[in-house]
């Protein structure tokens, strides 16, 4: 198997892969996305993943992956995306009931990760791919900014198989696994897409007043600064490279 390796991180890729990458709407999947398109050479089909989350109380989430994809197309017109939206209801994301359920493989898991799993199984299944992406990062290693423990990850001999994956006949990759989001953000200096990491959105806080009913498609929404998330951004931002 062939890899883009790109300051260290190696991207499993092969010319003739038809492939799926999740895209959330924030920096780490939007990167990833660009990345592998770049990587296109002729008019290929590139399928996109997104899982519409919590809409009661962020209904904006659907719209900044949108943004990403609309980019996405702009930037290349080589190519032909087609763009899956899966719906998670909020009664089984992880801030709700935690990882109390079981997968497949017996590990402990909550409703979001089995739907997303499941989700990128039946398309893959679906349009016969040969590669589902999905850009999870680890969280920063010298500072705590309080985020999900499962991602204080270090690459070793027990754990290496969790970057790639032979799965259902597809490959799983997941190259940022064990790389923060200090890497992410320099990567957009360096391919000068500053422009591509504006539009992406880190924040998962929520605003009273602003919610499913209020909210309308592609308005601004300010970001609360308090969540990992904006911390891990701003982080991020100090510390790229």
């Amino acid at each position: 198997m062939n890899n883009i390796n790109i300051d260290g991180v190696n991207i499993p890729f092969e010319k003739y892969w038809n492939f799926a990458v999740s895209v959330s709407g924030g920096a780490d999947s939007a990167l990833l996305a660009y990345l592998l398109c770049k990587e296109v050479k002729e008019n290929r089909t590139v399928h996109i993943i997104n899982h519409k989350r919590m809409w009661k109380t962020r209904p904006w989430q659907e719209y900044d992956a949108r943004n990403v994809y609309e980019y996405l197309q702009e930037k290349f017109p080589n190519i032909t995306f087609v763009y899956h939206k899966n719906f998670i209801a909020p009664e089984l994301e992880y801030g709700n009931i935690g990882p109390t359920l079981t997968d497949d493989y017996g590990k402990k898991v909550s409703g979001d990760n089995i739907q997303q799993r499941s989700f990128a199984e039946y398309i893959c299944t679906k349009y016969k791919l040969d590669c589902y992406y999905n850009a999870v990062t680890r969280n920063p290693r010298d500072i705590d900014l309080g985020g999900m423990k499962e991602r204080d990850i270090e690459l070793n001999d027990s754990n290496k198989h969790l970057e790639v994956m032979e799965h259902m006949g597809f490959i799983a990759s997941h190259p940022f696994r064990f790389t923060d989001k200090s890497w992410v953000i320099s990567q957009y200096i360096k391919q000068d897409i500053q422009d591509l990491l504006d539009i992406t959105r880190s924040c998962e806080g929520e605003f009273k007043d602003l919610d499913y009913k209020t909210y309308k498609p592609f308005q601004n929404v300010p970001v609360c600064h308090n969540c990992f998330w904006c911390k891990e951004r701003e982080w991020a931002i100090n510390n790229a490279k």
